[in-house]
């Protein structure tokens, strides 16, 4: 079969999820995966659900999952004669991604260091994935998922009244590995070019920021007017509960509050949006007049309604209903693997590419099933070394956005920071709607260019504005969109589709064109033409029904969900890149955000199929060890903790000085800490209230014990690692000025020694550069910018 990555060999040194995460993802786009375990196997192999009860390394819904078609081999490395075997297939491969602790001895001994490396195959990508990067001054310290999420933003206030909590479903891990793939795949566009090993240091931390809304942007805009920068506000009105279930309805825009206003029958409480969001007495108003009308309705009738009125709304999936879900099911996005003895569902892959489709999942390899053999000749030359200049991966390539909002602009914005010449398209009559976030901040007639969250999201491109309502705006964009290697949108699909600018329409003038689509539910399917946000996608995905307290009700990620679509989407566009270099064949891809939404969240449907059964939410818990979010000395200050075995318990009780606690039986094993855990919550808490939080992780740092303050947006700038790795980037914006803008969560060395080119452009900044380069005259731009197919304001600002 035709497979864009085909040839690409790959070695995995990778346990858990964030690497073989990686690795699946090229596995899906045809790489040539090689899985070295350990002698005892990946410890993923005895992470359930599993149908008996009981771990077994072959029946691991979870590990099948990730590791499906993969070859395989379990070896120690501490023996010379298998440490020569594996540094044959390196000498062999393409592409190594391995997750050592940084800076661990043994990456040398195993001759994984970039010398070793250089010279048994110097043109080879390594991927190191680690938790702070390979630099830094927090890269040894000890993490679990619970205090990595809060040491980067993750936890936080989703219930009123109640504490942070962190995201369920292990989600952050795939976070990392969609990054590293990305980063992997980018890589390989200058392989070999050096004449040394190519080196991606992926940062887990830094990864999971990357997906965060810009809080640290939007604190420091508040602060510079003078208001509150940590405000409780929250998208209205979120998830509430139906006569049979759970719903996620989004306002995103004024009209959509009034809406919503109309439709549960209270008009009157139009205006007092911003009130509501903040949660006063306006809100406890609002929803107990609003309940019953919820009470009445179940949820589907609930979501038709909704969407009726363009509403963004969605049922609240868990492992159990999403597989009713009607979208899902024509899709049929859910596959049914295994044998006569053992099937469960998993989901399919998160992209659809039209001429080089992701065939079936095949088995994972079993343990010890497998020897590192070598790999014989390539059936296909291996797709890498495609581009020169190591600074700038993407140069040359002509990128036409047709983008709105996050999700696609957080993909042109990438491949534009590398290079690309990316054209992005709006109109002073509907700008992209993404300039109108942080609405509260619309100082000035000018308004619209200082969205901190728009400016973000649009560094690196070119704006130009052309009104496709009209037949001139829709015939110059056809132009623009002839000439280009890639064109992007995120629309719901009829909104191009009426324009003429879909993909069978482009390629009767571009035959070899790439087009990425990425509507929120596809571009097929009853839910086709719903209105879909990332609050939908994590509602719809189960990323929301796996998040929150077990007495609670499911909680929105609020945000990730955007640029996870966009990191999916760009592994895909790159391959399909090394295909069209390849072959000269184009192709379109489609990449559904609820499909990635739930690519990302497999342990709930993987689990209920195996068993029958949908697990509670966990908080802030943890399966294996006690753990959980403590406050502190300082008003809403909390801090994360996590003791996952009787050396952290050692630590702990050194840190409190509560020797007595030794001996306590409730507390002497991590089977009695798990049964008597609100004990063990009121001991910490207890100790934790006394101090600031600094103290607090300090004090149990010190002993090697996992622990994090919890990073709130005012303080995202004063962080020592992400200055010591250059995370930010200091650009000037010709309207707002100097901002300091994060950047992608991983280093390319030799590669891009900058994150971002060019601050976010204005409204139509380079419309006469861009019309000039197709030909027009200076009468004809100035004739277009009278007839308003064109300008450089927006209309009735």
């Amino acid at each position: 079969m035709n497979r864009p990555l085909a040839g690409l060999r790959v070695v995995e040194l990778a346990t858990e999820i964030a690497g073989p995460y990686c690795t699946k993802l090229l596995v899906d786009l045809g790489a040539d995966v090689y899985k070295i375990e350990p002698l005892a196997g990946d410890p993923l192999r005895s992470w359930g659900p599993f149908p008996s009860g009981r771990p077994d390394p072959r029946r691991s819904g979870l590990f099948e999952y990730l590791n499906a078609g993969k070859r395989g081999a379990a070896l120690d490395l501490a023996q010379p004669a298998n440490l020569t075997k594996v540094q044959e297939l390196i000498a062999g491969a393409d592409l190594l991604v391995e997750n050592l602790p940084a800076g661990v001895p043994e990456r040398s001994d195993y001759g994984l260091d970039h010398d070793s490396l250089s010279r048994i195959n110097p043109r080879l990508v390594a991927v190191r994935i680690s938790d702070f990067g390979q630099q830094g001054p927090l890269r040894d310290q000890p993490t679990t998922s619970l205090t990595l999420q809060a040491a980067s933003g993750w936890v936080n206030l989703r219930e009123p009244g109640r504490k942070p909590v962190q995201a369920g479903a292990r989600i952050p891990e795939y976070v990392v590995g969609g990054y590293a793939a990305l980063g992997a795949l980018t890589a390989l566009r200058t392989a070999g070019a050096a004449n040394e090993v190519v080196e991606v240091d992926v940062s887990s931390f830094e990864s999971l920021l990357s997906t965060l809304p810009y809080p640290m942007l939007m604190a420091a805009r508040l602060k510079s007017l003078g208001l509150p920068t940590n405000s409780k506000a929250a998208p209205m009105l979120g998830i509430v509960r139906a006569a049979d279930g759970w719903i996620g309805i989004n306002c995103l825009t004024g009209q959509h509050w009034l809406d919503v206003c109309a439709m549960v029958g209270l008009p009157e409480f139009g205006d007092l949006q911003i009130a509501v969001m903040l949660g006063g007495p306006e809100r406890d108003e609002f929803f107990a007049k609003a309940q019953p009308f919820f009470d009445s309705m179940n949820v589907a009738d609930l979501v038709e309604l909704s969407q009726a009125m363009r509403i963004p709304a969605a049922p609240v999936s868990d492992g159990e209903t999403i597989m009713d879900c009607p979208q899902y099911a024509e899709r049929g996005f859910f596959v049914e693997v295994g044998d006569d003895g053992w099937r469960f569902s998993r989901p399919g892959p998160a992209f659809r590419l039209s001429n080089t489709p992701v065939p079936p999942p095949v088995r994972a390899p079993l343990l010890g099933s497998e020897g590192p053999a070598t790999w014989g000749e390539r059936a296909t030359p291996s797709p890498t070394g495609t581009a020169t200049d190591a600074a700038l991966p993407f140069s040359g390539l002509k990128v036409f956005d047709l983008s709105t909002f996050w999700a696609g602009a957080y993909l042109t914005c990438y491949l534009g920071a590398f290079g690309a010449d990316v054209i992005k398209v709006e109109s002073i009559q509907r700008p992209d709607g993404h300039r109108y976030s942080g609405s509260l901040l619309r100082e000035g007639d000018d308004w619209y260019e200082r969205g901190p969250l728009w400016q973000a999201t649009n560094l690196n491109k070119r704006d130009i504005t052309l009104d496709l309502s009209s037949a001139v705006g829709r015939e110059l964009a056809l132009r623009l969109a002839a000439e280009a290697d890639v064109v992007v949108e995120n629309f719901s699909p009829r909104v191009v589709e009426q324009f003429g600018l879909d993909y069978d329409s482009l390629i009767k003038i571009n035959p070899d064109v790439i087009m990425v689509r990425m509507p929120g539910f596809g571009l097929e399917g009853p839910w086709r033409d719903y209105v879909g946000w990332a609050l939908n996608i994590e509602q719809v995905s189960g990323m929301a029904s796996v998040t929150g307290y077990p007495d609670g009700p499911p909680c929105n990620l609020q945000g990730p969900a955007d640029p996870i679509a966009g990191v999916h989407g760009c592994i895909a566009l790159l391959a399909a890149l090394q295909h069209r270099e390849r072959t000269g064949e184009g192709q379109l891809i489609e990449v559904a955000q609820v499909e990635v939404g739930a690519a990302v969240a497999a342990e709930p449907l993987i689990e209920y199929s195996l068993t029958g059964k949908v697990s509670p939410r966990q908080g802030n818990r943890h399966r294996d060890y006690t753990q959980g979010v403590y406050p502190t000395s300082v008003t809403d200050e909390w801090v994360a903790v996590s003791i996952r075995d009787d050396t952290d318990w050692a630590g702990l009780v050194g840190a409190m000085k509560r020797d007595e606690l030794s001996d306590d039986p409730r507390f002497a094993t991590p089977d009695a800490r798990l049964a008597n855990h609100d004990a063990f919550d009121a001991v910490v808490t207890e100790w934790t209230a006394t101090l600031a939080p600094d103290e607090v992780v300090a004090a149990l740092v010190q002993r090697k014990v996992p622990a994090a303050r919890i990073l709130a947006s005012d303080r995202m700038y004063d962080i020592e690692q992400l200055e010591a790795r250059g995370f930010y980037q200091d650009l000037e914006h010709p309207i707002t000025g100097h901002h300091r803008f994060p950047g992608w969560p991983f280093r390319i060395s030799p590669g891009p020694t900058a994150h971002h080119r060019t601050p976010s452009p204005t409204l139509g900044q380079h419309n006469a550069d861009v019309l000039d380069a197709l030909g027009l005259s200076a009468d004809e731009i100035a004739a277009l910018r009278e007839q308003r197919v064109i300008g450089e304001r927006l209309l009735n600002a």
